[in-house]
């Protein structure tokens, strides 16, 4: 048990994972804490982490802010705002990885002066609908970000506090994901903006456990590419399968999570895919006459697969009534009393040809 706990403990401080999750990827993956580190770190990386610099030059203010935005949730997080009249704050690094710059901006937030005023004016102003909406149009997963576009934007929002018709903006993006944003959390000592603005504390440590617990509603890990094993004449119509159904597929998903939880889940043998069961855990129908099928391998580990409707295919209640069958009808063969009885017929046939016959 303490050898699981500091498993558990070893797995929640070097990802960011919460202890509930960590537990479960530990008992998943029998102990192995390096395995549960590498499913953590093949968590698609698809929230959108921003940096930017900026100098109203006719006003002259100097600028630094860093948020994140969340494409699925379309909201913007961890908003961290820097205007002052000092030039200092230009030698924060765009090049430096999110968290670096996050801790940065802090860090000048508690040595220097800042324009709290404008501070808040500011982050207001980043968090109106309109602003998010613009944003969400700007930041798709999987697609090529135009720096330009962004920079337009923070420069309209910026021409709403200052009134300055030339504003220079830098920016840099990152990508990350849920669990390396608790890491960066822990890492500026488990205070919101809040509280580094001087407000109350215990209200920021609410602050940070309610934006936690948003995250895990909704905490699908990894989706691997996964195919069903077919069965034309024997199978049951995929579309008639629901939630906790049993079915068979091999892991198609080239990537190498997806090797090891084959391996893990005993879906490779010498190098081949094999099939293996695994839970339903929704039927969708899509268009055109198919249904898109999810699937549950482990916690917050997920296959997916897209077939025709009328698809049949092997589940597990179809594999356990086979081998029913064969005994069944093996055993009607061998029973005695039919023998018996097939025999005394055909002498009774037989005594009555004779009987017949004279």
């Amino acid at each position: 048990m303490k050898e699981d706990d500091n498993a558990v403990k070893e797995l929640v401080e070097s990802t960011g994972c919460d202890t509930s999750l960590a537990g479960m990827l530990i008992r998943f993956t029998g102990g192995d804490v390096e395995g549960a580190k590498r499913i953590i770190r093949a968590v698609p990386k698809d929230i959108f982490a921003l940096k930017f610099k900026f100098i109203t030059q006719i006003t002259g203010y100097f600028g630094a802010l860093f948020f994140c935005y969340d494409e699925k949730e379309r909201r913007i997080g961890r908003l961290v705002c820097v205007v002052t009249d000092e030039k200092q704050i230009g030698t924060v690094d765009l090049s430096k990885r999110w968290p670096d710059f996050e801790a940065a901006l802090y860090d000048y937030m508690r040595d220097r002066r800042v324009d709290g005023s404008k501070i808040e004016r500011l982050k207001a102003a980043l968090l109106e609908k309109e602003v998010v909406e613009r944003l969400g149009g700007l930041l798709k997963p999987g697609k090529p970000v135009k720096e330009d576009a962004l920079r337009d934007l923070l420069s309209d929002v910026l021409y709403t506090i200052f009134a300055d018709t030339n504003i220079a903006v830098k920016c840099g993006i990152d990508m990350t994901d849920a669990f390396e944003l608790n890491r960066g959390e822990e890492k500026k000592g488990g205070f919101s903006q809040k509280a580094l603005d001087g407000e109350d504390v215990a209200n920021a440590e609410e602050e940070i456990a309610d934006q936690r617990m948003r995250r895990k509603a909704d905490q699908s890990l990894i989706v691997l590419k996964v195919d069903p094993v077919l069965s034309p004449v024997k199978g049951t119509e995929i579309k008639g399968l629901e939630f906790g159904d049993d079915i068979q597929v091999r892991i198609s998903d080239e990537r190498d999570i997806a090797d090891y939880l084959a391996t893990l889940l005993g879906g490779k043998v010498d190098s081949i895919r094999v099939p293996i069961y695994v839970k339903i855990v929704e039927v969708k129908e899509l268009e055109g006459d198919s249904v898109g099928v999810l699937t549950q391998f482990g916690p917050g580990i997920m296959g997916m697969f897209k077939v025709p409707s009328d698809v049949k295919v092997v589940t597990r209640h179809e594999e356990e009534e086979q081998p029913q069958k064969a005994a069944s009808e093996k055993k009607k063969e061998l029973n005695p009393i039919w023998v018996v009885g097939g025999i005394v017929v055909i002498i009774g046939i037989f005594v009555l040809l004779i009987s017949m016959a004279r």
